[in-house]
């Protein structure tokens, strides 16, 4: 084909009216070259309803001739391929477009229904069939391994020089309900060129090297003790895509994935979620965060020392994930305010330094809950630098000063902060804490972001 065409459907319009009084249509699509963005032109159809589908072709036709791809010189095959009717029937042809519209919001549970509904208004409608069939049974908003998938073809893409690539997001997230490999590339030679990529051989038939993105998550909860109070701890780390397991925004489990070991780190299973809540940064990338009501419900648990905790030692758990960065950035600097998370009245920002690595905590105060009462921290300020060692340019430090109005003695040297970068380009934060009161600890999460 002499021209690479993104053809875009830009209105169908059927006016419906009353009595004997016809409905009708117009169709118009613009033919746009993707390589320069120059328009190849504009073709248009209008008329009764009854005569659309010999529109459609027409129009198909008038495409092909606008982008400068010659009919003579097409075999009778194709022609005749190009030139058969999918279906005649107008409702069959409304829910395959409505399928259609579904299935490109990622809703393809309900697209599958619309699809079916389709070929059952025309049973010998076989692009219906297929479509149907090809759908999965669940709905994509914002899964963390679609991204993983989508980054990974993209990467691809560009190492073969491609500035565009194609992933059918249904069929990708069908094949890898049914165990299949959606993408396989080689592995880059030099882990720093990897950024947050991580490679990994895989035992399952057919596959052998795969390659997904990494993704941020911090937990902050309690673990009770014979002698109380409450212990506070925080979990901050970058985890392997494909072990973080999300539902809607919720997170539900985190699993070591390493090809040596497969083993939780925490799971909600089934405790009631508050507090949840998302925030979209200035690279798209989405910050999750919620609160496991472990108490109210379930059998929730994390892994501490090779032990799984639950209630009643497990305390209410806050969590906090995004996508890791695929590179930190190497100049510039950046001040990073409150977003959201299980700190409540949080004030100060973060300020870094991309050049020097720098980063400097600024007059930070929050509110955390505590067996005691509500404590309330203030004046909070440190300096540390972030590490390149990983993705997600991790950092932590202790408090230079701070204070805290309902603890015992607080002591900002003995409190600890830590933070990873999120977003395609560090454009977000998941800040943790713990401070120690005087009489124990207290821990939280929260998201910052880059205005």
């Amino acid at each position: 084909m002499k021209n690479t065409l993104k053809t875009v459907l830009v209105a169908l319009l059927a006016a419906h009216a009353a009595g004997a009084v016809a409905q009708g249509f117009a169709l118009e699509g613009a033919i746009i070259d993707s390589r320069t963005g120059n328009s190849l032109g504009v073709v248009s159809e209008r008329g009764d309803l009854s005569a659309l589908f010999r529109a459609q072709k027409a129009m198909t036709f008038g495409i092909l001739r606008s982008a400068g791809i010659s009919l003579e010189q097409m075999s009778p095959e194709l022609r005749a391929r190009i030139e058969r009717f999918q279906t005649t029937n107008v409702e069959a042809f409304r829910a395959f477009s409505q399928g259609l519209d579904l299935k490109d919001q990622g809703k393809f549970a309900e697209a599958r229904e619309s699809f079916k509904r389709a070929a059952e208004l025309d049973p010998g409608f076989a692009l219906a069939s297929d479509q149907q069939q090809s759908m999965p049974d669940v709905n994509v908003s914002s899964s963390l391994q679609m991204r993983a998938v989508m980054q990974t073809a993209a990467a691809a893409a560009v190492d073969k020089g491609k500035a565009t690539f194609v992933v059918d997001l249904a069929r990708a997230l069908a094949a890898l309900q049914a165990g299949q490999t959606v993408v396989t590339v080689p592995a880059a030679a030099d882990p720093a060129q990897r950024n947050n990529v991580d490679v990994y051989v895989s035992n399952l038939p057919g596959e052998t090297t795969r390659v997904l993105g990494t993704t941020v998550v911090a937990l902050a909860y309690s673990l009770g003790n014979d002698t109380p109070p409450p212990s506070g701890v925080i979990s901050p780390n970058e985890w392997r895509a494909d072990g973080v397991r999300t539902s809607a925004g919720v997170l539900e489990e985190v699993r070591d994935v390493r090809p040596t070991r497969i083993d939780p780190v925490a799971n909600r299973s089934g405790a009631p979620v508050n507090n949840q809540g998302n925030v979209t940064l200035s690279d798209g990338t989405v910050a999750y965060w919620g609160r496991w009501l472990v108490a109210a419900g379930g059998a929730a648990s994390v892994i501490v020392s090779g032990q799984a905790r639950s209630a009643p030692s497990l305390g209410t758990v806050d969590y906090a994930y995004a996508d890791a960065p695929r590179a930190m950035p190497a100049t510039g600097s950046a001040t990073f305010t409150p977003a959201g998370g299980g700190l409540s009245q949080v004030q100060g920002v973060i300020a870094v330094n991309f050049a020097t690595q720098s980063v400097a905590l600024q007059n930070l105060g929050f509110q955390i809950g505590s067996p005691s009462g509500t404590l309330t921290f203030s004046g909070l300020n440190g300096n540390t630098n972030y590490s390149t060692a990983v993705a997600s340019g991790a950092f932590s430090g202790n408090y230079s000063s701070g204070a805290c109005t309902g603890c015992a003695g607080f002591i900002p040297s003995s409190s600890v902060y830590t933070g990873n970068f999120v977003g395609a380009g560090a454009s977000g934060l998941v800040f943790s804490t713990l401070l120690n009161t005087g009489a124990g600890n207290v821990a939280g999460v929260h998201v910052f972001k880059r205005p």
